[in-house]
């Protein structure tokens, strides 16, 4: 998934720019659906500035589908179930916009209220009617030439890293250790054999060092070997937390951890950039993948290299 269109609301000038500036988007890419897009803008950037005053509102791309977002730091939605009834509204008062957005043939409306000690907020996403048996999610935080995260898919894997610090040398260090891993053969089975090899091209090379996650995703399961402080989130009946725990690659690799899952529901990998408790609770309240890797990454700290990958199993 990737951002594509992120715009502020807090002022009517500001949902005017977005309608206008995304007009003109579709227009240029001859979209077919973007009347419903940009009355879906209109509804979800009135309900931001009517309640919570400020919020954010987000075209993503998926494949070859557009996704519309909303995000909000708010009080939240009191009852999803009342807000998406034929009259009323997320404030239980009178109102057709969510309704409305429901109600389309093509697109499904997903949404995520939180009001906990930690955060709290809501995302609406609009989303195409599509079900996949294995999805996966890639979204980089912040895509800027100081960040030392990323994420790369290559085949049936998808590799997450954190290099240490920020700065020039971070930036530097990621694209020299993102070519590498893209020009060389891998497997969760040889796993140490490769981590080895990247090490020694990270210490002959000077780079900075390196958190790294792989995940081998098939129809049957999902794979995930890594070296570093990643953190693992499963979603069955509970959530479980696994993390890597030995070393850096270029500082004090040892050896990489593995972790094997057949039957889950949702599996998150995210970098350091985003605590724990903030994804123990994002996990703890959706259903839904999409939800929870933007919720993941609205709700946590901003200003920060973060990184989220999220898989589903679809079912």
């Amino acid at each position: 998934m990737e951002l594509i269109k992120q715009y502020k609301i807090s002022c009517d000038s500001d949902l005017i720019f977005a309608k206008n500036d995304l007009k003109n988007f579709f227009k240029y890419k001859n979209f077919l659906n973007s009347s419903f897009f940009l009355f879906a803008l209109m509804e979800l950037g009135t309900n931001i500035l009517k309640y919570p005053k400020k919020g954010e509102i987000w075209l993503l791309k998926e494949e070859n589908d557009f996704l519309l977002a909303a995000l909000d730091r708010g009080e939240g939605i009191e009852d999803i179930d009342w807000a998406l009834k034929k009259g009323t509204s997320s404030k239980k008062t009178l109102g057709l916009g969510l309704y409305q957005l429901s109600q389309n043939d093509k697109y499904k409306l997903e949404i995520l209220s939180l009001k906990s000690k930690y955060i709290h907020g809501s995302v609406i996403l609009i989303r195409p009617k599509k079900e996949k048996n294995i999805v996966y999610l890639t979204k980089n935080y912040l895509d800027l030439p100081y960040g030392g995260d990323f994420v790369l898919e290559k085949g049936k894997y998808i590799i997450l890293g954190d290099v240490s610090g920020h700065g020039r040398k971070a930036y530097l260090s990621a694209l020299k250790i993102k070519n590498f891993i893209m020009s060389n053969i891998f497997s969760c089975l040889l796993i140490d054999e490769f981590f080895e090899k990247l090490h020694i091209f990270i210490e002959k090379n000077d780079l900075r060092g390196v958190v790294l996650s792989i995940l081998e995703i098939s129809k049957f399961g999902v794979n995930i070997c890594g070296v570093g402080s990643n953190k693992i989130f499963v979603k069955e009946n509970d959530i479980n937390v696994h993390s890597f725990k030995e070393g850096i690659l270029g500082e004090a690799f040892s050896s990489a951890s593995k972790f094997k899952f057949d039957n889950f529901k949702e599996i998150f990998v995210t970098t350091d950039g985003i605590e724990r408790n903030i994804m123990y609770n994002i996990l703890k309240e959706t259903d839904s993948i999409y939800l929870s890797v933007i919720g993941g990454i609205f709700f946590s700290e901003e200003k920060d290299d973060k990184t989220l990958i999220g898989v589903s199993n679809g079912l």
